[in-house]
């Protein structure tokens, strides 16, 4: 059977909290320049609720939920202090009030099921280039939901259901990673199971034509 369609996913950083996080990575950008660092010494995944803003625009959020990928660092340099450092103001463009951008340093991807090719489908911010000592890449749409099965909040349904409507995720290739990734998954594998039959259950029946 072929599958149906799916809309290529597209990041915009040319909103308040987009600029945010752009400025955020941007100033550790700058102090791995300082120190010399070579081409992609370090690698970051963005996960969490800034990732799905930059697909979707569907909430703002102030945590930053990233992973250091890989990092060949200069002695002495320390990475996750820096992050700490470097929080960013922006003005919520909804409400706006003025907001705190932070990165989260207790964020890890073990908290919930993750797929192991996720780095693979993840896509790089264009305004840290290849020659850049900071790749900076945001998790597909995909492994955003499948991340998001562990904990599964309203607030987490709502952000899996906003990528799901904006046809990012086909429900079908949701279903087949996500399984996987649960089948791997060193928690109690029951509560993410449960809410992906709820979410893809949900949405199929709010939806017209849409592969199952």
């Amino acid at each position: 059977m072929e599958l149906p369609d799916m809309i290529t996913p597209r990041l915009n950083t040319k909103t308040a909290l987009g600029q945010a996080l752009v400025s955020m990575f941007k100033s550790v950008e700058a102090e791995l320049k300082l120190e010399n660092a070579a081409p992609g010494a370090v690698k970051i995944i963005v996960f969490g609720g800034c990732a799905v803003h930059l697909y979707t625009n569907h909430r703002v959020s102030t945590d930053v939920d990233a992973e250091i990928y890989e990092a060949s660092l200069p002695e002495g340099f320390h990475l996750r202090t820096l992050l700490a450092e470097v929080p960013e103001q922006f003005v919520d463009e909804t409400s706006g009030r003025l907001m705190e951008l932070n990165y989260d340093l207790q964020y890890n991807t073990s908290f919930g099921p993750i797929h192991e090719d996720y780095w693979g489908r993840s896509l790089p911010l264009e305004e840290f280039p290849v020659e850049s000592p900071l790749h900076v890449h945001i998790a597909a749409p995909v492994d955003i939901a499948i991340s998001k099965l562990g904990r599964a909040t309203d607030q987490d349904i709502g952000d899996i259901m906003a990528l799901l409507r904006a046809g990012f995720i086909l429900t079908v290739e949701l279903r087949r990673l996500a399984l996987q990734a649960i089948d791997v998954y060193v928690g109690h594998k029951e509560p993410p199971t449960s809410a992906l039959t709820y979410i893809l259950q949900n949405y199929l029946e709010n939806t017209d034509g849409e592969a199952c």
